[in-house]
């Protein structure tokens, strides 16, 4: 009986695959020029059942893929041919995409594999250096983020630059919001053509009572005149997880990340509902920040909150009626810290439908 069920499963499996044969299921481009144009190549296939077939439609994985083929039915025996071509523009690097192709005698899709590698065109200054901060100082990127910094560390980063003018200019900085933990490094000059790295590093100290997010703006000023742009940089700031054996960690975890208001009106004023923190860990958690997106929405909470092992404790969160947009669905969310090693941070979704 074992073995009847065995071919009686096999045999399911050899039924749902169409019987459209491709002779190769990979497709290979080869080498491409980036700055070559569209490239073409065509797979070939066969009727091998006993009914005709229709491809049905053909589902490529995104624009820089197009799939062109008949629709007329393709009998017993015949030939069928797929036209797939290739933008290799702005996609540099290796091929590796797959391709749907759906028949009207299988629910199973063929899957078609493209492979290749396209060379990649020289770049002007203004591609690698796309974000022009005024002067002739061109940035490769106007934001980064740190992710989590710890207590004690450091963080680096360089971002490119070039001069695109003629002149040498002498670029100076302002930081228009601080969090008084960044220091930046910048040449005092650029020669015209000059290309280099701006060095951003933030540094925490093992005492500093910062936790959570830190966000810096800073302003360029060439020659005197200020950028329109400006360079962001954001961290988020937790505890030093070296002196915490994860063992006997704590552990965060929050049974309703998901906060629902429901209907609401700005004659409702300020709403409260509540969201419980567990500690499942075997020492004391500790919860350092509870930051929230928006300006309608707060959560009350006592700073650097203790919960002992085993421990559930609830946190009230606000929404305030009149500060958002009538009509329109409201999602905002709460960002929680706390001392948890494995998940130092941890988010809970706040949603409301404004009547």
């Amino acid at each position: 009986m074992g073995i009847c069920c065995l071919l009686l499963a096999g045999t399911g499996i050899a039924e749902a695959q169409s019987n459209l044969v491709f002779e190769s299921t990979t497709l290979d481009f080869g080498h491409i020029a980036e700055d070559g144009g569209v490239v073409a190549r065509r797979a070939v296939a066969e009727n091998r059942g006993d009914r005709p077939i229709v491809v049905v439609d053909v589902v490529t994985a995104c624009g820089c893929t197009t799939a062109s083929y008949s629709r007329r039915p393709i009998a017993p025996g015949e030939s069928f041919t797929l036209d797939i071509s290739y933008n290799p523009m702005d996609r540099p690097g290796r091929i590796d995409r797959r391709i749907s192709v759906i028949t009207s005698d299988s629910e199973a899709a063929i899957k078609i594999h493209l492979v290749g590698n396209v060379t990649p065109r020289q770049r002007s200054i203004y591609e690698i250096y796309p974000f022009d901060m005024g002067g002739g100082l061109r940035l490769e990127s106007n934001f980064h983020s740190f992710a989590c910094i710890e207590h004690g560390k450091a963080a680096e980063v360089r971002i490119g630059y070039v001069n695109s003018s003629t002149e040498r200019i002498y670029p100076t900085f302002v930081i228009e919001r601080s969090s008084g933990l960044l220091d930046i490094a910048i040449p005092h000059s650029m020669a015209p053509g000059e290309s280099g790295d701006i060095v951003l590093r933030y540094a925490v100290d093992q005492t500093s009572p910062t936790y959570g997010s830190i966000s810096d703006h800073i302003r360029f000023n060439i020659d005197g005149k200020a950028s329109q742009y400006l360079l962001t940089t954001y961290a988020v700031v937790v505890d030093n997880f070296d002196l915490i054996d994860d063992i006997s960690a704590p552990r965060l975890e929050i049974p309703e990340k998901n906060i629902k208001f429901g209907d609401v009106k700005p004659d409702y004023g300020v709403v409260e509902r509540r969201f419980s923190i567990d500690n499942v860990g075997n020492t004391t958690l500790v919860v350092r920040r509870i930051e929230s997106s928006h300006a309608a929405v707060e959560c009350i909470a006592e700073p650097d909150m203790e919960l002992a092992p085993g421990e559930r404790r609830e946190v009230v969160v606000r929404i305030d009626c009149q500060n958002i947009e009538p009509d329109m669905p409201f999602a905002s969310r709460l960002q929680i810290v706390s001392n948890d090693p494995i998940r130092p941070l941890q988010m809970v979704r706040v949603t409301a439908l404004p009547m």
